[in-house]
């Protein structure tokens, strides 16, 4: 079932079946460009595009650890582009529930004496 212009969807990519077969130093790299294949091939997208977020997401813990699996908030559109006419485009960022992982400073607590 390909994905209606204008929908969004969440995927689970698993980036682990990419982490098996790349060198330690090439997993990253390999990861972000994982993402954008496995979306092009389920949403049936020609052009992928994706948020900085996500990018940020997947080198997180540096270039040899991505995360194994990944979800990711996609949103399918038609665009008119020089050349081609109308191509489906999809738009790729992280869902709301995974941008709530960016630690907020502890404020202090305030200290009271007893008297």
């Amino acid at each position: 079932m390909a994905i209606k212009v204008g929908d969004e969807v969440i995927f689970t990519v698993p980036i682990r079946k990419v982490k098996k077969i790349v060198p330690r130093w090439k997993r990253a790299p390999r990861a972000a460009k994982f993402v954008r294949e496995f979306i092009a091939r389920h949403a049936k997208a020609e052009k992928v595009i994706i948020a900085p977020e996500v990018n940020e997401k997947i080198w997180e813990r540096g270039i040899e650890k991505p995360p194994s699996k990944l979800r990711v908030k996609v949103k399918v559109v038609e665009e008119e582009v020089e050349g081609k006419g109308r191509v489906r485009v999809a738009y790729v960022e992280l869902p709301p529930e995974a941008k709530k992982t960016v630690k907020e400073e502890k404020k202090p607590e305030e200290q009271t004496t007893e008297s």
